[in-house]
C-alpha cells in the first residue's frame, strides 16, 4: 500500500500541472521491485498558509513517499533516488529558479500494525 502524498505551497508554477506530476510518480514508484502498481497511492496538498526562514526560497515543495516495511537497505535507498530524481525533473522550473526547494522522504510504515 504505498502512498505519495505530494505537499507543494501555492506559489509553485507547476501546481497547474498536479495531476500529471501525480501520474509521473507514481510510473516511478512502479518500476521498482515489490510495488505493485495497483496498490500506489497518490494524492496533492496544497499548502496556501507557510512560512520559509530567512534566506530560504520562497515555497516549497515536499513529497513522502510512504511504503511497507520489510525491503532492503539498497532498494529503499534506490527508491528515494528514483523518486527524488523524478520529482526533481517534474518540477524543473521553480528548481532553475530557486523559488521553491524541493525535498523527499521516504518513510516505512510498520507491516505489523498497518491496516487497510
Amino acid at each position: 500500500m504505498p502512498h505519495i502524498r505530494l505537499e507543494t505551497t501555492s506559489d509553485v508554477v507547476e501546481n497547474q500541472d498536479a495531476v500529471d506530476i501525480l501520474q509521473r510518480l507514481v510510473d516511478k514508484l512502479a518500476e521498482f521491485d515489490t510495488i505493485g502498481p495497483h496498490s500506489i497511492k497518490a494524492y496533492h496538498v496544497l499548502r496556501n498558509t507557510w512560512l520559509i526562514g530567512e534566506g530560504g526560497p520562497s515555497g516549497f515543495i515536499h513529497c513522502e513517499v510512504a511504503i511497507l516495511t520489510g525491503r532492503s537497505p539498497d532498494l529503499k535507498k534506490a527508491i528515494a533516488d528514483g523518486m527524488f530524481a523524478e520529482l526533481q525533473d517534474c518540477f524543473n522550473r521553480s528548481r532553475e529558479s530557486e523559488e521553491a526547494g524541493i525535498t523527499l522522504e521516504l518513510r516505512e510504515m510498520d507491516k505489523e500494525i498497518y491496516r487497510k
